[in-house]
């Protein structure tokens, strides 16, 4: 399955539904009506998935309406061998006091659980500020390292400029009781906002039969392949 963020500016700024392509529900939003300006402004961000197959595009394209600015991102996710990956669960973020400590408070809290993988997205209104060290809390929830990924994150100076980064980590134990807050250490003072998407896995109907008929052992569910680019 593969996952595609997008995050763009002025906030008025419409991002398109590429046909195939579904919204993760949740995941899309605004954090203001901030004016569009070098290094200022309110963005908007989207994200979106699809079960990738023989003959699809190596690079989709989305259409953004009324946009100045425009960074995405696409993150593949594979399944455990017998497993497949659930249709994904999403919220939103945003940090309108402008610091260097980025944090955002998810609106809703996805279903966090045992075994999960966390992947966040987060745009922030100018490209003179570089995102540092991520997080990704969420109470109850013991959530194993966060890691930038891709390492090196997107950057654009067309426009108006925005820059964006992304993370991920695998929950090690726990239930979370409340919405996850993503952290960033950002290297100058700026505002933005992001997406969080859960990603679950589970046993395919078709290799749960067969185990019923006792011809294959039942292997423990193991992290997901993860890339981005």
């Amino acid at each position: 399955m593969h996952v595609i963020y997008i995050g763009s500016k002025p906030y008025s700024a419409t991002i398109g539904t590429l046909a195939g392509w579904t919204l993760i529900t949740g995941t899309n939003g605004s954090n203001g009506t901030v004016a569009n300006g070098t290094d200022v402004g309110s963005v908007v961000w989207a994200a979106f998935y699809r079960y990738w197959v023989a003959g699809d595009a190596a690079s989709p394209s989305f259409s953004i309406t009324s946009g100045d600015v425009t960074l995405g991102l696409c993150v593949r996710f594979r399944p455990t061998s017998g497993y497949r990956i659930n249709t994904p669960v999403g919220c939103k973020g945003s940090d309108n006091t402008s610091g260097t400590g980025f944090s955002l408070t998810m609106d809703a809290n996805p279903g966090i659980t045992t075994a999960d993988v966390l992947s966040t997205f987060s745009t922030i209104a100018g490209d003179n500020s570089t995102f540092g060290t991520p997080t990704i809390t969420a109470t109850g929830a013991t959530i194993g390292a966060v890691t930038e990924s891709p390492a090196t994150e997107g950057t654009s100076t067309t426009g108006y400029d925005l820059e964006a980064s992304a993370s991920t980590a695998v929950v090690s134990s726990g239930d979370a009781s409340a919405a996850p807050v993503v952290g960033w250490t950002l290297s100058v003072a700026q505002t933005g906002g992001g997406a969080f998407v859960r990603i679950r896995e589970t046993v395919s109907p078709d290799d749960l039969s067969t185990r019923i008929l006792g011809m294959s052992d039942d292997p423990t569910p193991g992290m997901m392949m993860i890339s981005g680019g």
